[in-house]
C-alpha cells in the first residue's frame, strides 16, 4: 500500500485497536503509536516537498465507483504535519487524562479524518472525510454532553448540507469533482461568464457558510465554547488547534479553485476584492468578539473556548485581506495558533486532572505545586498574547503589517483591539491559577503526569524554536507565495517593517536578568491577603466584591451590559423553538389520525402529479 495511504489510515487503525482490546497502557501504547505514524511519513517527504526541485506525491483509489485522489503538495504537507504534531501531543495527553477506549477510538478517527481533508485531491474525497472528521468529534462531545453536542450537530448539519450543495452546483455546471478540472474550468469562466454571477454568489455563500461553521467564525461559532469545554481537555488540543484549521484550509481552497471566477463575479470594491474583504471583516469581527467574550468568563475552560475562536479569526483575518504577505501571516498563524492554543489545553487538562476544578475563584498559588505545567503555561501566555519572541508575535505581526500594506486600518485596528483583549485575559489567568495565595484544599496537589508533560513539551518548543526564527516557516510558505517576506530565520523584512526576532529575544533575557537581579537584592516585599479587592470606583459593599479570582471584569460586563443583552445562542434557541413549534403544528394537522384525511392527502398528490404530467 501507498505510504499516503498508510499515513491516512494509521490513526483510524490504531484506534480500533485500541477500542477492541481495551487493555490498559497496551491502548495507550497503540494510541501513541498510531499519531506518530503520520508524523514519521511527513518528515520522510520533507525533501520531496521543500527541496530545491519540488514534487507532488499522489495516490488514486477508486471506492464506490468514485475516484478519490490524495495528494502531498507544498500545502497540504503543511497543514498535515501541523494537524499531526498536534495529534502527538493529544495522544501523550490523553495517556495521562483519558480512561476510555471509546475516546481512543473517535480521537484518532477524527485525526484520519482531519488528515483525509487535507490530502485530498477531489470534493468526493474531501466531503466524506470532512464528515469522518465531524462525526468523530461530535462522538466525543456526545459522551460528556447530550446538550453541547445537539449544538454542534445541528450547526455541522448545516455546514455539510451547505457545502453539499456548493458541491452539487459546481458538478453540474463544470461537470467533474476533482481540483485540477474546477479550478482550471473556472478560472476560463471568469472570461467567458457562463455561470452567472447570482449563482457563483450563492455557491460562495454555501462554502463560506460550511467552513465558517467549522472554523468557528462569528456568529456560526455557538458550538465552539461548549463543544470545547466538554470533552477531555487533552482531546480538545486537537480539537481547537488541527480541527479548526480544517475550516481554515477551506477557505484558503476557495482562493485556489474559485478566487478568479469570485473576482469577475463579485468585482473590486475600493481597490480590494469584495469576497475576500468579506472574509477580513469576518474575521475581525470574530476576532473583537470572541475576544470581549473570553475576558468575561469565569470558568478556565471557557475563556480558552472564546480565545480559540478569537484566534481562528486572526487567520481568516489574514487571508481576508489577499495579497501574498496576508497569506503569509494567516498560514503562520495557523502554525502557533496551533501550537500555543493545543499547549494551552494540555495545561487545562493537567489542571482539571489535579485538581478537579475548573473556575478562577477555586485557584491560586500553584506555580509552587505544579512549577513544570507552570513554566509551559507562560510560554504559551506569552505567545497567545503576541509577546515577542514567542511564534504568535511574529504571526500576529506579519498579518498586522498585510493588513497596513493593503491600507485596511479598521481591520489593523481589530488586530491591535484583539491582541489587547488576549493579554487581559491571559494576564488574569497567570495571576489568578498560579500565583497569590493557595486555597487549602490544593494543598496536596501535584505536578502533572510524566506524558501529559511530554505532550506540554512538543507544542511548548516550537513555539520558542519559530519564534526566535520566524525565518523557518515564512521560507516555506514563500515556496507556493512568492516569497514575500524577506530577510533570513531570525530576521524578517516586509515592505513597511522589519522584525528581528533574535535580537529581541537577546534584549529580552538580558532585560529578565536585570530585573530578576533587583527583585532578588532590592526589591521589598509585602504580602497581600487573597481577599484584597478592588471596586472600580463602586461603593465598598459585600455584594461587589472584586478580585482577581472573582470577577475580575465586571465593571467591564457592566459597561458593555446593553451589548450583552444580545446573544446568538438565544437568536438561535428562539429559532430552533420557531421551527420546533411549527413542525408540531404541521405534525397536528397532518397526522390526525383521520383516514378520509389521508385519502384526501393522497388525492391532492395525485392530481398534482397528473397535471405535471409524471402519471
Amino acid at each position: 500500500m501507498n505510504e499516503l495511504m498508510i499515513m491516512l489510515f494509521a490513526p483510524l487503525v490504531a484506534g480500533f485497536i485500541a477500542w477492541a482490546l481495551d487493555v490498559r497502557g497496551i491502548r495507550e501504547a497503540v494510541g501513541v503509536l498510531g499519531t506518530l505514524v503520520p508524523l514519521g511519513v511527513l518528515a520522510k517527504y520533507y525533501s520531496t516537498i521543500a527541496g530545491s526541485n519540488p514534487e507532488v506525491v499522489t495516490q488514486t483509489i477508486t471506492v464506490g465507483g468514485f475516484k478519490l485522489i490524495f495528494q502531498l503538495n507544498t500545502i497540504s504537507w503543511y497543514f498535515a504535519t501541523i494537524a499531526s504534531l498536534i495529534g502527538v501531543a493529544m495522544a501523550f495527553g490523553m495517556v495521562s487524562t483519558s480512561r476510555s477506549s471509546y475516546e481512543w477510538l473517535f480521537a484518532l478517527m477524527s485525526y484520519t479524518g482531519v488528515l483525509g481533508v487535507f490530502l485530498s485531491g477531489d470534493f468526493v474525497g474531501f466531503f466524506l472525510f470532512w464528515e469522518l472528521m465531524t462525526f468523530a468529534s461530535f462522538m466525543m462531545v456526545l459522551k460528556r454532553s447530550r446538550h453541547e453536542s445537539l449544538k454542534y450537530f445541528v450547526l455541522s448539519v448545516i455546514g455539510a448540507y451547505a457545502m453539499l450543495i456548493a458541491i452539487g452546483i459546481l458538478y453540474a455546471k463544470i461537470g467533474a469533482l476533482d481540483f485540477g478540472t474546477i479550478r482550471q474550468a473556472l478560472y476560463m469562466d471568469a472570461m467567458l461568464g457562463s455561470i452567472s454571477k447570482s449563482l457563483t454568489a450563492l455557491v460562495f455563500l454555501l462554502f463560506l457558510t460550511a467552513f465558517g461553521v467549522k472554523a468557528g467564525a462569528v456568529p456560526l461559532h455557538v458550538w465552539a465554547p461548549g463543544a470545547y469545554s466538554e470533552v477531555d481537555q487533552s482531546y480538545t488540543a486537537f480539537f481547537s488547534g488541527a480541527l479548526s484549521k480544517a475550516g481554515a484550509y477551506g477557505f484558503l481552497l476557495l482562493y485556489i479553485l474559485m478566487g478568479a471566477k469570485l473576482v469577475a463575479a463579485l468585482g473590486i470594491w475600493h481597490n480590494h476584492m469584495v469576497f475576500s474583504y468579506i472574509i477580513a471583516w469576518l474575521g475581525a469581527i470574530t476576532v473583537v468578539v470572541a475576544g470581549f467574550l473570553a475576558v468575561l468568563q469565569e470558568d478556565i475552560r471557557k475563556l480558552f473556548a472564546y480565545s480559540s475562536v478569537s484566534q481562528v479569526g486572526y487567520i481568516l483575518l489574514g487571508l481576508g485581506i489577499g495579497t501574498p504577505l496576508g497569506f503569509t501571516g494567516a498560514l503562520f498563524h495557523v502554525l502557533s495558533h496551533a501550537v500555543f492554543k493545543g499547549l494551552f489545553w494540555l495545561v487545562v487538562a493537567a489542571l482539571v486532572l489535579r485538581t478537579g476544578k475548573t473556575r478562577f475563584e477555586d485557584f491560586g498559588g500553584l506555580a509552587e505545586k505544579m512549577p513544570i505545567t507552570f513554566a509551559m503555561s507562560l510560554i504559551a501566555v506569552l505567545s497567545l498574547a503576541g509577546i515577542p519572541p514567542m511564534a504568535g508575535f511574529a504571526s500576529k505581526w506579519l498579518i498586522y503589517e498585510a493588513a497596513i500594506s493593503a491600507h485596511m486600518p479598521l481591520v489593523a485596528g481589530a488586530i491591535f483591539l484583539g491582541s489587547a483583549l488576549a493579554f487581559a485575559y491571559v494576564v488574569r489567568f497567570l495571576y489568578a491559577v498560579w500565583f497569590g495565595q493557595r486555597p487549602s484544599d490544593l494543598e496536596d496537589v501535584k505536578e502533572a503526569p510524566l506524558p501529559l508533560l511530554i505532550g506540554m513539551a512538543i507544542l511548548a518548543i516550537p513555539n520558542i524554536v519559530f519564534g526566535v526564527a520566524p525565518g523557518l516557516v515564512t521560507e516555506y510558505l514563500g515556496k507556493f507565495l512568492g516569497n514575500p517576506v524577506g530577510g533570513n530565520y531570525y530576521k524578517l523584512v516586509t515592505p513597511t517593517g522589519t522584525y528581528n526576532a533574535l535580537l529581541v529575544a537577546v534584549l529580552l533575557v538580558f532585560g529578565l536578568a536585570i530585573a530578576g537581579l533587583i527583585f532578588i537584592y532590592g526589591a521589598k516585599t509585602r504580602r497581600i491577603p487573597v481577599t484584597n479587592t478592588y471596586q472600580s470606583g463602586n461603593p465598598v459593599t459585600e455584594d461587589y466584591n472584586l478580585s482577581m479570582r472573582r470577577n475580575f471584569y465586571r465593571p467591564l460586563a457592566e459597561a458593555l451590559d446593553f451589548w450583552l443583552k444580545y446573544s446568538w445562542d438565544r437568536f438561535y434557541e428562539r429559532l430552533a423553538g420557531i421551527a420546533e413549534d411549527f413542525a408540531d403544528f404541521l405534525r397536528e394537522g397532518f397526522y390526525n389520525g383521520n383516514v378520509q384525511s389521508y385519502a384526501w392527502y393522497l388525492a391532492v398528490v395525485l392530481l398534482i402529479l397528473a397535471l405535471w404530467g409524471v402519471l
